[in-house]
């Protein structure tokens, strides 16, 4: 079921994003550089206020999963509406904020085209803010009810219709931002109703017993807020050296750190697929934390990850210069190919980081992550600041990799110690010289030989293919792997 779940979660998150290949091109054709960038902006905005629901559909996933598993079959209406009630009430106020500043945003947004234009636009998307806050509680119900299926059933046309619906608009009926607007504010409408008639499926009394509860509302804005206290600045950190770049490199330089950045962290969409199935399955008890079936959740959540994420950020890495020439030229290339290295190696730690994060958010323990994001923020700022300024790019790609590793150190310890896992029974010195191996893999990519990195390349993967073979796996593994490959080969030859 877990694979099943995390793969219905790639098809979901990874399949539209082919739709946005094909279709941005067309769109900015059609809507011209400033439109579509206007645009870029709204749904930015749209995809920041959804913070308005300060964490309470992750919230509201963690606190159902546990009810569900401690049988409190009575509480979950209650906690339902409650809920509901608290979300509804942060979409209506996002949704005015929004309106409200609708004149000031399109001024700070103005392309030298019609303003009303743009505010019209903001105007429709601020009516979809409500639903949008919404939806994050009724997929939260679906998660808590292990639903992926039916959750990716919904993300998968929506995904698209977020890029065709503009495209049609533009090409058959109106080039203009508010006709695009309201096509995308009314696909935000049929998804939260979607999900609204699939949660009732799941849990038909959900709403039988429309009873407010001080007590949970407590809880879930203590949960909640913590969990957003992280989703807000783990994006400013994200965001921020691009910033600093422009500050103390120059505006040119922030097109040489954020283009092979965004590139190699689109990968990040595979470990995401798998923490949100994890997510309610790691909400059991503190007690239950140690009993053998989370532990192995958590093990081989880890050394999946690394088993699939490892070979493909090696690749970028080892072939960081052909990658980078082929797409933006020789000349981009020289200039981004070694922080191409830097981020595929940090997209790795920062991909296994996120199973401890799981662990630590599902068991209502996301103070501790929101602590850690507070405690890195202004450090990372000043030692982003020193080395964009003493050493260039390559200075302020070794900071950001810097902070994802401490990040994912932290990650991990605090999970180990709060649960008291014992890092030796868990993973072990095996997973250590894993670790160790793929890092040296890593630096072996810096040879400036074509030939030679090529053949170290394969080297490293041969040597790191034995060493999980003959070392790091279980008999039990080692059989599991055995009858997966038995069925492939089979199901090719029928």
């Amino acid at each position: 079921m877990l694979i099943r779940n995390t793969f219905y979660n790639l098809l979901g998150l990874g399949l539209p994003l082919l739709v946005a290949i094909g279709s941005m091109p067309v769109l900015i054709h059609h809507l011209g550089d400033s439109r579509f960038g206007v645009l870029t902006l709204i749904w930015a905005v749209v995809s920041y206020f959804g913070l308005f629901d300060l964490g309470l559909g992750r919230a509201l996933t963690q606190q159902l999963s546990l009810f569900i598993i401690e049988k409190r079959d009575h509480d979950i209406p209650s906690l339902i509406y409650t809920s509901f009630l608290l979300l509804l009430g942060l979409g209506i106020f996002a949704g005015l904020l929004m309106w409200l500043g609708a004149k000031w945003g399109a001024n700070q947004m103005a392309y030298g085209g019609d303003v009303n234009e743009i505010i019209g636009s903001i105007h429709i998307m601020a009516i979809a803010m409500p639903f949008i806050v919404l939806t994050s509680g009724l997929r939260g119900i679906l998660e808590a009810k292990l639903a992926f299926g039916v959750i990716n059933l919904i993300r998968f046309p929506m995904g698209v219709f977020t890029f065709i619906g503009p495209l049609v608009v533009v090409l058959w009926y109106k080039n203009d931002l508010v006709s695009v607007t309201a096509v995308l504010t009314i696909g935000r409408i049929i998804a939260c109703f979607a999900h609204g008639y699939y949660a009732v499926k799941k849990l038909p009394k959900m709403l039988s017993d429309r009873r407010y509860s001080p007590n949970l509302f407590r809880s879930l804005m203590v949960s909640g807020g913590w969990m957003t206290v992280s989703n807000i600045i783990s994006p400013l950190m994200s965001y921020l050296d691009r910033f600093l770049i422009s500050v103390t490199i120059s505006a040119a330089a922030v097109a040489y750190y954020v283009t092979p950045n965004e590139m190699v962290t689109k990968i990040w969409i595979i470990p995401g697929a798998l923490t949100a199935v994890l997510f309610p399955r790691f909400s059991a008890p503190i007690g239950d934390i140690a009993n053998s079936e989370i532990l192995t959740l958590f093990r081989s959540s880890v050394f999946y990850l690394v088993l699939i994420i490892a070979p493909i950020t090696l690749m970028i890495s080892y072939a960081s210069q052909d990658i980078l020439s082929l797409w933006l030229g020789y000349a981009f290339a020289e200039k981004s190919e070694n922080l191409l290295k830097i981020f595929a190696y940090g997209v790795l730690l920062s991909s296994i980081a996120q199973i401890p994060f799981s662990l630590l958010q599902g068991n209502g323990k996301s103070f501790i992550t929101a602590r850690i994001h507070v405690a890195e923020f202004p450090v990372y700022c000043l030692m982003l600041w020193l080395g964009g300024t003493y050493f260039g790019l390559i200075g302020a790609g070794l900071i950001w990799l810097l902070r994802i590793s401490v990040d994912t150190y932290l990650m991990f310890y605090c999970s180990f110690q709060i649960f008291d896992l014992k890092f030796k029974e868990l993973l072990g010195m095996k997973f250590v010289i894993l670790m160790l191996l793929i890092t040296s893999s890593f630096l072996l990519s810096l040879v400036n030989d074509g030939i030679l990195r090529l053949f170290l390349f394969i080297f490293s993967l041969i040597l790191i293919a034995i060493y999980i073979w003959r070392i790091f796996l279980s008999v039990n593994e080692k059989l599991f792997f055995l009858k997966k490959i038995k069925n492939l080969t089979g199901n090719i030859n029928a």
